[in-house]
């Protein structure tokens, strides 16, 4: 990772009626578009473009509400986030496209890639919130309590507050082993994240029931997880996977919900050999 050069990118924002979406691209070769996570941006990816950009043109939004994107009029569902991508597929005249969606983000890309069935080639999940039963019941019991009414203000107030967030992730979600630059960039995400947008994004993907969606796919889908993830539950995860066929699990173990570099080397391995057509069966990291 650290000889990899990243290609010059494009840092463009564009308006579809009054509202602005903010898009990165870069890179050569057939289209890939990511969703990025909760409370992220474009760079969520921003230690993939290197290794990502050599394989395919790399197409990134910041999801409404979110980095430098307006926010909806209306509530921030999948369905919703899905619909603000689109008229961008079409602004680059992207046709047959391959797809990821990291956490949250998974939702909005699996709508896309329902709707656009023909369009999407390989799609890329990265610890993906499929269905209540795969995500962590601490994790439900958290979210329902934070964004909670007459709650969520103070969480929000809290949040602003890098000692207590900092605090709380290493606890709660992301373990202690997390790059520096890293959580410094997502601090600087969450303190410029829209609050209506924020809370709306997680009620509904907390809620979402895609496993149906996923196993109707026909072609080839990269779930990845990290063996000590505090949001997903692997083992349920895994269970999923043993039943489709077309979906390959690869787990990375003794990593978490946080990235550092090592993490982010060993899922780059097994990214770059699924687009490459390459990955076995069965993959650990």
């Amino acid at each position: 990772m650290s000889g990899s050069v990243a290609p010059p990118l494009s840092d463009t924002v564009v308006r579809h009626g009054a509202r602005r979406l903010r898009v990165v691209t870069m890179g050569s070769g057939p289209p890939l578009v990511l969703c990025h996570g909760f409370l992220g941006s474009a760079e969520n990816f921003e230690t993939w473009y290197a290794a990502l950009a050599q394989r395919r043109t790399l197409v990134i939004p910041d999801l409404p509400g979110f980095g430098s994107s307006d926010p909806l009029q209306r509530q921030h569902s999948a369905e919703a986030i899905a619909d603000a991508v689109e008229p961008l597929l079409r602004d680059l005249d992207v046709e047959r496209f391959d797809l990821g969606g990291l956490c949250l983000g998974a939702s909005p890309a699996l709508v896309l890639a329902e709707r656009h069935a023909g369009r999407v080639d390989r799609l890329i999940l990265h610890t993906p919130l499929l269905d209540p039963s795969l995500v962590r019941r601490r994790f439900h019991l958290q979210a329902a309590a934070m964004t909670a009414p007459g709650v969520f203000s103070g969480i929000l107030w809290l949040s602003r507050r890098r000692v207590v967030s900092d605090l709380y992730k290493r606890l709660m979600v992301e373990g202690g082993d997390v790059d520096a630059a890293a959580a410094d960039m997502n601090f600087v995400n969450q303190t410029r994240a829209n609050p209506r947008a924020t809370r709306e994004w997680l009620r509904d993907g907390l809620r979402r029931r895609d496993v149906e969606t996923l196993a109707a796919r026909a072609g080839p889908t990269l779930v990845l997880a990290a063996a000590e993830d505090r949001i997903v539950d692997v083992a349920a995860l895994d269970g999923l996977a043993a039943r489709l066929p077309r979906v390959q699990l690869a787990v990375i173990e003794e990593a978490g919900h946080g990235w550092n570099e090592e993490f982010v080397r060993r899922q780059l391995d097994v990214i770059g050999a699924f687009l490459d057509d390459a990955l076995p069966e069965a993959a650990t990291a």
